[in-house]
């Protein structure tokens, strides 16, 4: 890896740890996007209700979600740490990406999951099907916002630092 100047190693730190986590992420989404959410799509009531009683006490949800928060925060911690003597182009970049990025997350929450997963999920069971496949389009949009994040996160711990 190459060492910018002026880049401390705490900062060299936050955007590896920040590169693990959205290498995290993307994974657990890759994940869900093979093996899970295809069958939703496909007698949407009877599928989600066999993974309501699947996961009862805890679900893939308390593995995964953590990971979104923290590894944003410590991204953007390392992104202000490193403003001045990082690559802006690709900080603004990150930024940018990253924030979109927590925008679709934030739309997938508030929108699809209590549609999917609120107690309540059986009373629209008409609209399943499509809050499925909304929920599809949208993983594989912010799969490839994760890893454009991730990529530019590894520039960012490769590229050499901005003269001062």
């Amino acid at each position: 890896m190459v060492n910018p100047v002026g880049v401390t190693p705490f900062t060299r730190s936050l955007l590896l740890a920040a590169l693990i986590g959205l290498a995290w992420w993307f994974f657990g989404n890759l994940y869900e996007a093979v093996v899970i959410s295809p069958n939703w799509v496909i007698d949407s009531p009877a599928q989600l209700t066999r993974m309501h009683d699947l996961f009862t006490v805890t679900s893939p949800t308390t593995y995964f979600v953590p990971a979104m928060p923290m590894t944003v925060t410590v991204l953007w911690v390392a992104l202000y740490l490193g403003r001045r003597s990082l690559p802006s182009t690709l900080v603004r970049s990150t930024v940018a990406v990253s924030i979109a990025l927590v925008a679709l997350t934030i739309a997938i929450v508030t929108i699809l999951v209590d549609g999917l997963f609120g107690a309540d999920y059986l009373e629209h069971a008409d609209v399943l099907v499509a809050y499925a496949r909304c929920w599809n389009v949208a993983n594989l949009i912010r799969m490839a916002l994760t890893a454009t994040c991730g990529v530019l996160t590894w520039c960012l711990l490769h590229t050499p630092a901005r003269a001062a």
